[in-house]
């Protein structure tokens, strides 16, 4: 089945690393993954500050590994070390400097280390899976528990999954009046996802999903405030530091639709629609052409995505006195997006290096421009190397 096959292919490119791509004469797969991401803002409301500037750069190497054990298990690790500059986080601390105190100077240039390590059990019909990950940067750190079940039925026609997690979270928030940042606080969130995938014909495929996340304990940014016009501190500054409830329960739901057209052509189209708690309903829709070349060595996506969402209960640009819950953070008002994109990747087959055997040497390269109605955009950059020995 020529086009069923491809179609997977490109679902498994999207996807990035998957445990089904390993061969069997393979035993380990390495995926490098550079990503690069540049955003600017002029209408940070939440922004410290007089020119609401929501600048910020982010570095991101990453590390795949997955080796097999045995015809039946897998291990992986996922690594990443990134580092990012932030207007918004500099802005808060006016103690930043030779003088000391306030935050301390690393917050100019942060970074962030995470690992991620699991085990697979693939016995063809189902499979399980568990992983623990660990994530640690100045103002927040996590440890994370995850697994999931799958079984397919129908002759693999038909495959349902269901995957929760737990992050263990802390974090810290900036006290203004103190010109310092706290201690750590807690945070915990739940979360469970139910997908399923059916094989229509074998030029179409249908999948479908649900996610539900539960989240309690310290909810606010470090580096948001918000305006308040009476504010009883000081009659210098009207910022006060963001107030958001303790808990948030988030809903989300998507459906999306496979098709191929031809052997090397085909057609993705999604749609996602997403509520919390905190009064944000969201909906996302998503088209992405996929073009093979070369035999399948070469594949073209080009990608368009729209979203809107209406604004949190909470959120106001400025506020006439204190209240109990305030939020002034741009990714929480309405707005609309839109999002282009192009990815291009190429299976150059098998190379030696130094008497080692590399099986399937691949390289991707990605680009997304991402605009938003709120006076916000993005870009990403992302290269990848993928090689099996």
């Amino acid at each position: 089945m020529v086009v069923t096959k491809k179609v997977f292919y490109s679902l498994l490119l999207t996807i990035g690393l998957c445990s089904e791509q390993l061969m069997a004469m393979t035993k380990t797969k390495i995926k490098t993954l550079l990503n690069i991401y540049d955003q600017n803002g002029g209408q940070g409301e939440q922004i410290y500050g007089v020119d609401q500037r929501e600048s910020a750069t982010v570095i991101e190497p990453m590390l795949f590994i997955d080796h097999i054990i045995d015809e039946n298990t897998t291990i992986n690790g996922h690594f990443v070390l990134d580092g990012w500059t932030a207007a918004s986080d500099t802005q808060l601390d006016g103690n930043t400097g030779a003088s000391g105190g306030g935050v301390e100077k690393a917050i100019e240039h942060q970074s962030r280390g995470s690992a991620q390590i699991g085990i697979t059990k693939d016995y063809k019909s189902w499979l399980w899976s568990s992983r623990i990950g660990i994530s640690s940067e100045y103002d927040y750190k996590s440890l994370n528990f995850g697994g999931t079940v799958q079984q397919n039925f129908a002759q693999d026609n038909f495959v349902l999954a269901i995957s929760p997690q737990v992050f263990l979270d802390r974090a810290k928030k900036y006290d203004l009046i103190a010109q310092d940042v706290t201690e750590f606080s807690g945070r915990t969130i739940y979360s469970l996802d139910i997908s399923a995938s059916q094989i229509l014909t074998a030029s179409n495929i249908v999948q479908a999903g649900a996610t539900y996340i539960h989240m309690h304990g310290m909810m606010d940014n470090i580096s948001n405030t918000v305006k308040v016009l009476s504010n009883p501190y000081s009659n210098a500054l009207s910022r006060v530091e963001e107030r958001l409830p303790d808990s948030r329960e988030r809903y989300a739901l998507s459906i999306k639709d496979i098709q191929a057209f031809s052997d090397e052509t085909s057609l993705h189209a999604g749609y996602r629609y997403y509520d919390d708690t905190w009064g944000i309903t969201a909906h996302t829709a998503e088209l992405s052409l996929v073009q093979s070349y070369f035999e399948d060595d070469g594949l073209l996506k080009l990608s368009y995505r729209h979203y809107s969402q209406g604004a949190n209960k909470y959120y106001a640009h400025e506020f006439a006195t204190s209240e109990t819950f305030m939020t002034s953070d741009s990714d929480m008002e309405s707005f609309s997006g839109n999002r282009y994109g192009i990815h291009y990747g190429h299976n150059f087959g098998d190379y030696t290096i130094w008497g080692v055997q590399f099986v399937d040497f691949q390289f991707d390269n990605a680009i997304y421009y991402y605009k938003r109605s709120n006076d916000l955009t993005y870009s990403i950059a992302q290269m990848a190397f993928n090689v099996q020995f």
